[in-house]
């Protein structure tokens, strides 16, 4: 199993967005993230901004000739509604903020029973790279994450990628992991916002395991009234042991994935197209998540890289 930085918050709706607010919560996820990283000697981000706030923030990149098809769409006004966002309105508020990123379009499913088997392989691809792209030196120094019992041990690993906000039709998630299995299927681990899993999970049997992995001290600065609501991915020790029911309310099988036919995904970062001479499509990490004023300028426009 392969888990992106454990710099990443798990933020769920509340009663004042249940039903539309997934894609706000999931860009603040996003966000939760980009707190944490630095270039610059800053923050990359300096709060996760509240679902008001990122309205305001969507009208004004409008205003300043941001997306401007989407704005036609939304009728210019977001502020003080329950209109819902998707990846182009999440593209467009981090654009506007000067933070890179990319969107990556799978039209049509590509395995057998309509599955997803590009879709899976590319977030395979993505966080696999983080480990190997290591030297042998580095990878000892990797934060290995433990075992998953039962059946076999599995190595994880916890790896300082990303998450990946992912969209289909009328709902959208976060992808935080992916599972290999030893019979060679595949689950995506994902948050979804739509889920409060922690209060019926501390139920259970894991409630203990649950409890030692959350530290609220690695709770970014979500606001205020939804930190009861997250979880973050704990940094964990290489004799930690993941229980395989704690990843029971995060695992989506292939199966599941399977039930829309089109996917997006929207990557922190620069993600290039390499297949025109021979290459692949792939994350860039050396370009940081910072993007230059003329760079902010040139993706007013919304565009993606077709996958398929």
């Amino acid at each position: 199993m392969y888990l992106a930085s454990h710099h990443t918050d798990h933020i769920a709706t509340g009663n004042m967005d249940l039903g539309w607010g997934c894609g706000y919560r999931n860009c603040q996820i996003l966000m939760s993230f980009l707190e944490q990283q630095q270039e610059q000697g800053e923050p990359v981000l300096k709060h996760t901004i509240h679902i008001a706030g990122l309205q305001r923030l969507l009208e004004h990149a409008w205003s300043h000739g941001f997306d401007t098809q989407g704005a036609l769409q939304l009728d210019h006004q977001m502020y003080g509604t329950n209109k819902w966002i998707g990846t182009t309105d999440v593209f467009t508020i981090l654009v506007y903020l000067g933070i890179r990123c990319t969107i990556l379009d799978f039209h049509r499913p590509t395995g057998a029973n309509n599955a997803h088997d590009a879709l899976f392989d590319w977030i395979q691809s993505y966080f696999e790279e983080a480990v190997t792209d290591h030297s042998e030196e580095e990878k000892n120094k990797e934060e290995r994450v433990g075992t998953i019992h039962p059946p076999h041990p599995t190595p994880s690993y916890l790896t300082d990628r990303p998450p990946l906000y992912l969209q289909h039709s009328g709902h959208s998630r976060t992808v935080i992991g992916i599972e290999l299995l030893e019979d060679g299927h595949r689950n995506l681990i994902m948050f979804d916002p739509g889920r409060r899993m922690l209060r019926s999970h501390y139920m259970e049997e894991t409630c203990s395991a649950v409890e030692d992995l959350i530290q609220e001290e690695w709770v970014s600065s979500v606001p205020r009234e939804r930190k009861k609501e997250s979880l973050c991915l704990t940094p964990l020790s290489e004799h930690s042991v993941i229980p395989s029911s704690l990843l029971r309310p995060f695992r989506v099988d292939a199966k599941t994935i399977a039930r829309n036919k089109q996917y997006q995904l929207l990557v922190l970062g620069e993600v290039a197209d390499h297949r025109s001479s021979g290459g692949k499509i792939g994350w860039e990490k050396e370009k940081g998540y910072l993007l230059t004023e003329q760079e902010r300028d040139s993706m007013k426009k919304v565009f993606s890289i077709r996958a398929l």
